[in-house]
């Protein structure tokens, strides 16, 4: 059997899931969250890789690798399954984080934009981040576009026999890095902001569709070398670009242009690509991993809310202990970016990371529960086994 078999089947579960696209599902969620959170106390070589020139491209990425041909056999059925799966689930969470915050306001909290309905309805695609709560749904409305744009695009490209992985990857390229120069140039506000990002977002996903379909095969290098190489790449964007981090959710901050955000992209997914490929076979199929990459969506959506949740722990004990006298009540109710952190150490971020993962998921859990008693109870369905 030969190394490139070998490592398919190490990498591959018995039911032809993707072990390491799994693991790196997971790693990627957790460095979302952990970048909102003082990195979650914990430094995965955020030094050399700076989480915010690269974090969301990772995410995009995975996605593209999803991506199948197949989709372009029934464009019409697969933009309806994105609405389903990203859209709805999304746009209704808005309508709930909104009812949310009139609650919260008759206990004084004053976080999140006014509830109305320009901020209910319209202000999801143009911006997404209002009600606050819920800021990570910025995110799902580009994602949704990107998907429906490269659909079309590749079903008329397949249609004029023009269909070739590199001409996309130059294609997209092109489109992302006009689309960054127009951000940079003042065009990322209101609607612009949706079209801006899904112009950026675009080549990261077709980073990895060409990775699947051309590149995996051949990324067999000696990890020695790999990572010598890697590290010497980024040695240099270090070097001569002091700030590689920019902010894809406001589309801000491209202070080298629009060329170096996607280098950046390639070596902090080449990086965590590599990583996640040496740990699969250890890690297998292990149930933690999958907990988390099975929900990122929802740890996307509701990963505020988890912060929320370790404040008010510590608000509690801090009620009924004399411990954490000095918490801030004020800020806890008018500013979500207030992370209390007794005596100041960071290391306490660990904690809000957790929230950031595990609440969310123990809210997916609720939902998938509440479905399916809706189902039996008043659908009189059978449940699925």
């Amino acid at each position: 059997m030969s190394k490139k078999k070998n490592t398919a089947v190490l990498n591959t579960a018995d039911n032809g899931i993707n072990l390491q696209f799994k693991l790196l599902s997971a790693i990627g969620i957790i460095i979302i969250v952990a970048g909102h959170c003082y990195h979650g106390g914990v430094n995965l070589l955020y030094d050399w890789f700076p989480t915010y020139s690269f974090n969301i491209a990772l995410l995009v990425f995975i996605s593209g690798y999803f991506y199948k041909d197949s989709y372009e056999d029934g464009v019409l059925k697969y933009i309806w399954k994105r609405v389903k799966r990203l859209l709805i689930p999304a746009y209704l969470w808005n309508l709930v984080y909104g009812l949310f915050i009139l609650f919260m306001s008759n206990f004084g909290y004053t976080i999140g934009a006014e509830v109305n309905p320009y901020n209910l309805f319209i202000m999801p695609f143009v911006d997404g981040e209002a009600f606050k709560y819920n800021l990570g749904s910025w995110f799902v409305y580009p994602l949704f576009f990107v998907c429906v744009f490269n659909v079309l695009f590749r079903k008329l490209l397949g249609l004029m026999k023009l269909k070739n992985e590199y001409l996309f990857t130059v294609l997209y390229l092109i489109i992302g890095i006009i689309g960054i120069n127009l951000a940079m140039s003042g065009h990322n506000n209101g609607i612009m902001r949706l079209v801006v990002r899904t112009m950026f977002f675009l080549p990261c996903y077709q980073f990895g569709k060409l990775y699947k379909m051309k590149l995996e095969a051949k990324d067999n290098l000696n990890s020695v070398a790999y990572f010598a190489i890697l590290f010497g790449v980024q040695l240099i964007l270090l070097t001569f670009f002091k700030d590689l981090e920019y902010t894809p959710s406001s589309m801000t901050k491209f202070l080298h242009g629009a060329f170096v955000p996607y280098a950046t992209a390639i070596t902090g997914i080449a990086f965590w690509l590599r990583v996640s490929k040496l740990l699969t076979p250890v890690v297998k199929s292990w149930k933690f991993v999958r907990l988390i990459s099975d929900n990122t969506y929802s740890i996307m959506i509701h990963q505020m809310i988890g912060y929320m949740s370790i404040k008010w722990l510590f608000l509690l004990i801090s009620m009924i202990t004399p411990l954490f006298s000095d918490f801030n009540i004020e800020l806890l109710k008018s500013n979500i970016w207030y992370y209390y952190l007794p005596n100041g150490l960071t290391q306490y971020a660990l904690l809000y990371l957790a929230g950031g993962i595990f609440v969310p998921i123990g809210i997916q859990k609720l939902c998938d529960l509440c479905v399916k008693i809706f189902k039996v109870k008043i659908l009189k369905k059978e449940p699925s086994r």
